[in-house]
């Protein structure tokens, strides 16, 4: 399967929604903001959020904390499902803020040639 960027994945999200993708980005794991965001950050747009996904856990996996934590801030590739916003609310996670959601099956770390440019 193809591996997608953030803004891959937000400019085409009518074609993504719905299906299962690889996704690489780097892990953003704050409270209230736990997302994923493009990569590198000279392409990211303008805007709160406007290149990063809102990333919310399947049953299958389950976040723990402490290791979301550990790699927090550095680059990551995720397996999931991507969900578009629900209209009557316009955006996606907290306080509706972002313009998709990934619901992770798998999160692990990605390296990529310029992830020291982050």
């Amino acid at each position: 399967m193809e591996i997608l960027s953030v803004n891959e994945v937000i400019e085409n999200l009518n074609k993504y929604a719905g299906k299962n993708v690889y996704l690489y980005g780097l892990l953003v794991w704050e409270f209230e903001n736990e997302c994923i965001s493009h990569l590198p950050a000279g392409e990211r747009k303008d805007g709160f959020n406007q290149s990063s996904i809102w990333l919310s856990c399947s049953p299958l996996l389950k976040f723990e904390t402490r290791a979301m934590k550990k790699l927090g801030h550095k680059p990551v590739l995720v397996e999931g499902l991507v969900l578009a916003p629900d209209p009557e609310l316009g955006g996606c996670g907290h306080l509706s803020h972002w313009p998709a959601e990934i619901v992770a099956t798998d999160i692990e770390r990605y390296k990529v040639q310029w992830a020291s440019k982050v």
